[in-house]
């Protein structure tokens, strides 16, 4: 099973934080590799569209973010950059670079190489 998660944080989803399941906002399901990658593939334009930078870490684990949306910290007085994140799984585990084909390397280079920050 292949499962896409949106998380919306002070923190890039890279992290995985105590608590990280907490920021997930949207969670989608497939039974096929093709259907995720597509819709994964489909989201990250819209996103790369959408907010003035990105950032990708370990091939698949996206952050986007506009630099006047924040939230303010209670607990540490001040405000935080909020960033929309995205994590593709495979089988329960974050697909990530070391685990792909050569093929699917190339499938997401082609994403973010319009990506605005490395």
């Amino acid at each position: 099973m292949w499962r896409i998660v949106q998380l919306k944080s002070d923190a890039e989803p890279w992290w995985f934080l105590e608590g990280w399941e907490s920021d997930i906002t949207v969670e989608w399901t497939f039974n096929t590799k093709h259907e995720a990658l597509e819709f994964y593939r489909d989201k990250m334009h819209e996103n790369l569209a959408r907010y003035d930078h990105a950032r990708v870490k370990r091939g698949t684990q996206a952050a986007f973010w506009n630099e006047d949306e924040f939230f303010f910290c209670e607990d540490c007085d001040e405000d935080l950059q909020v960033y929309h994140g995205y994590i593709l799984f495979s089988q329960g585990e974050p697909y990530i670079r070391d685990k792909m084909t050569e093929e699917d390397k190339q499938f997401f280079e082609a994403i973010f190489s319009q990506k605005k920050e490395a």
